[in-house]
C-alpha cells in the first residue's frame, strides 16, 4: 500500500526538527562535555521522522506518534525544546 508524504505544513515542521537535531549534533562533537547518552536520546527522538513522513497515515494518529518520541526527549533533557520547535515551525512557516 503507498502512503502519501505528510501534508506540507508537517513536513516543513518535521525537516526543521531533523534540521535542528543535526546541526546540534555537529556542534556537540566539538565538546566533551555532551554525553553520548543524550545524543543517543536525540537521534532515538528523531529516527523516525523520515519514515513517518514518508508513509503519512491519518494525519492525528501520525502527529500523535511523532509528538510522543519529541516529547520523551524533551521529558529527559531540557536544552532543545523539540516539541516547541515543531510547533513552531508548524504554526509560523515563515520563521
Amino acid at each position: 500500500m503507498n502512503y502519501p508524504l505528510a501534508p506540507e505544513p508537517t513536513l516543513r515542521a518535521a525537516l526543521r526538527v531533523l534540521h535542528v537535531a543535526a546541526y546540534t549534533t555537529r556542534n556537540w562533537t566539538l565538546k566533551e562535555e555532551i554525553s553520548r547518552e543524550q545524543i543517543n536520546d536525540l537521534w532515538e527522538a528523531i529516527h523516525v521522522i523520515p519514515s513517518l513522513i514518508e508513509h503519512w497515515r491519518d494525519n492525528e494518529e501520525c502527529q500523535r506518534e511523532l509528538r510522543r518520541y519529541l516529547q520523551e526527549y524533551d521529558e529527559r533533557w531540557d536544552d532543545l525544546k523539540l516539541e516547541v520547535r515543531f510547533d513552531d515551525a508548524l504554526n509560523h512557516p515563515d520563521l
